[in-house]
């Protein structure tokens, strides 16, 4: 629920000329949100690159996850897609997530509070796994890979300063990302809260 005023977007224009020259797709890749990426992928794994962890000490203080890894998965309606989230902690950082998540909602699973900060999907019926290790967003397919109407987004996220889990969680990177029918995920455009990239590679605020 955060708000972006500066941040770091990039879109994925005319990018379909470049797909059709990819004969086949990356079997897995890392992505850090410091460049975009220009090829399709089977699996995608996010990270705040290390260095902006440490130059952003609340975010480093307050963030609830380490990395989030996605890949398609079969969907219930076999007209449509599906991604499989699987959610990367270490120990500290789970405690943190389980304090959030058994908070926020008085009469429902606290998985449900993890489900909808990490996916921006409402959490009637999540599909989030109970130890919280993975969950499954359905979607419609993309039409194209350049398609940026259907999506799921991925978000890494902190809890906000004043310790209202009621406002549930900011997210200080996320991506908005498309998949075909092939299982070809496809980023079309992400952000960075307050920070950019200068010209010489260098994380700035702005």
């Amino acid at each position: 629920m955060g708000n972006f005023g500066s941040s770091v977007r990039w879109a994925a224009v005319g990018l379909s000329a470049v797909f059709v020259l990819t004969s086949c797709s990356s079997s897995g890749v890392e992505f850090d949100f410091t460049e975009p990426l220009m090829e399709p992928a089977e699996t995608i794994r996010f990270r705040v690159p290390d260095e902006l962890v440490e130059m952003d000490q609340e975010y480093a203080e307050r963030r609830l996850l380490d990395s989030v890894t996605i890949s398609a998965t079969e969907a219930e309606d076999p007209s449509e897609c599906a991604v499989r989230y699987e959610f990367g902690y270490t120990d500290e950082l789970f405690e943190r997530l389980v304090e959030f998540s058994e908070q926020y909602y008085d009469e429902r699973p606290p998985q449900d509070a993890a489900y909808y900060a990490f996916t921006r999907v409402s959490a009637d019926g999540s599909e989030m796994e109970e130890d919280y290790s993975s969950a499954v967003v359905q979607v419609k397919c993309a039409l194209s890979p350049s398609d940026d109407e259907n999506t799921v987004e991925v978000r890494l996220v902190n809890t906000f300063d004043d310790g209202d889990v009621s406002l549930g969680a900011s997210a200080f990177v996320k991506a908005e990302v498309s998949v075909m029918q092939s299982g070809e995920l496809f980023i079309q455009n992400y952000e960075v809260d307050g920070w950019q990239l200068d010209s010489n590679g260098n994380w700035v605020k702005g």
